[in-house]
């Protein structure tokens, strides 16, 4: 019963301290992101406006299913999302805020049924917080500039890192590799 009452104030707590502690400034409506290089690499550390809408607001911009999935916390059923099988090299941004946030030099084939990765386009442009529901522990996943949920991160990937970001294709744009150099210029 006191665990009840206390976790919500114990994942507030959690927030609060990832929210401030991404701006090297302490600036909550400042985080600090890579945007693309001219190289179409993670460029230098930049501060960057938090992403904040009204629900109504993303609902409009994102439509139903995608709000569902990057506001509302869903998860598309495996084998379903329009990126999996993308092979195109390039880069995967937030639906929500355009973040990039992974490359695909890192995507691999994990046999989930959803787009994986083993390393983030840079480690600033993601946020974990842990995820205790469904009865599991598991470590979500959150686009820094926006909070849009992304999917989670577990330790089964493949070397180098160990990891496996599983995303959402709802929680993904893709933009081509030639269309990323243009960003970064």
């Amino acid at each position: 019963m006191i665990t009840r009452h206390l976790l919500p104030a114990a994942l507030l707590l959690s927030m609060v301290s990832i929210m401030s502690a991404q701006s090297p400034t302490g600036n909550t409506n400042i985080v600090a992101v890579r945007l693309i290089g001219p190289d179409g690499q993670p460029g230098p550390v930049v501060e960057s406006p938090r992403v904040v809408k009204t629900d109504v607001e993303w609902e409009k911009q994102l439509g139903p299913s995608v709000y569902r999935v990057l506001r509302a916390k869903g998860t598309e059923a495996p084998f379903c999302g329009n990126l999996l099988d993308n092979h195109k090299d390039g880069v995967y941004f937030c639906a929500g805020c355009e973040l990039p946030l992974f490359a695909s030099s890192s995507k691999f084939n994990s046999g989930t049924g959803w787009p994986s990765f083993y390393r983030p386009f840079a480690t600033e442009n993601i946020t974990e917080i842990r995820d205790v529901s469904l009865g599991m522990v598991r470590t979500e996943i959150l686009c820094a500039r926006c909070g849009g949920h992304l999917g989670h991160v577990f330790d089964d990937g493949p070397p180098p890192t160990g990891l496996r970001y599983c995303l959402n294709s709802a929680a993904l744009v893709f933009k081509e590799e030639a269309e990323v150099k243009k960003l970064g210029k």
